[in-house]
């Protein structure tokens, strides 16, 4: 048995679905009748819970509850219906899988003054934090993404996003971070946190991404 686990959340739907297609592919070409996949839905860290399709020549079966366990037996074969297991269950089933997992992303949100590099004095405090999170982590991967306000013109706030971000990047590399983890990226006001429209003051906007993976 191949046990599968899978936490799919709504904006990932179509990619759970392919990878999982991309799997029972290999069991039509191989031909193998004998395999049997077990393939469980359960919801996202933050409690989400999106879709997942199992699909074979012999028919397909969509899984949107959480907890719900689908056998795929054959290429040729429709999965089987889908049945509620207990989180016990799952334990038991998907145990070696879950401890192969990678930690799930962890995202900080860093707030910056009004036209300025300088972080909140909340936000600073963050920093400790996230030092210590990726110190503990035996390999991630950081990502650091800068925003601004839709207030001024395109060039001036794109280069306040890159100033906000490097910033952010440079206290990381005076916590012991090393450079090659790090990927930096910045948007000014073309991609804001928050949707709004053009010269509106929005302090939520003001702020860098920090996706650690």
């Amino acid at each position: 048995m191949i046990p599968i686990l899978y936490s799919v959340g709504k904006s990932e739907n179509a990619a759970g679905y392919m990878i999982l297609l991309a799997l029972l592919a290999s069991l039509i070409i191989s031909g193998c009748a004998t395999v049997k996949d077990s393939v469980v839905l359960v919801q996202d860290a933050d409690g989400k819970i999106g879709q997942l399709i199992i699909a074979t020549k012999g028919g397909s079966k969509t899984l949107t509850a959480p907890n719900t366990l689908v056998e795929v037996t054959g290429a040729e074969k429709s999965p089987s219906d889908p049945i509620q297991i207990t989180q016990s269950q799952i334990d038991t089933i998907f145990g070696e899988s879950i401890k192969a997992l990678p930690p799930e992303p962890v995202i900080f949100l860093l707030y910056f003054l009004h036209a300025s590099t300088e972080m909140t004095a909340e936000s600073k405090s963050f920093i400790p934090e996230i030092l210590t999170l990726v110190n503990k982590r035996e390999f991630c991967e950081i990502s650091i993404i800068g925003h601004t306000d839709t207030t001024g013109n395109d060039e001036y706030n794109m280069r306040l996003s890159s100033a906000r971000a490097g910033a952010i990047r440079d206290a990381l590399l005076a916590g012991g971070i090393r450079l090659g983890h790090i990927e930096l990226r910045y948007h000014g006001k073309m991609d804001p946190f928050v949707p709004t429209g053009d010269n509106v003051s929005e302090p939520r906007n003001r702020v860098v991404e920090v996706v650690i993976k």
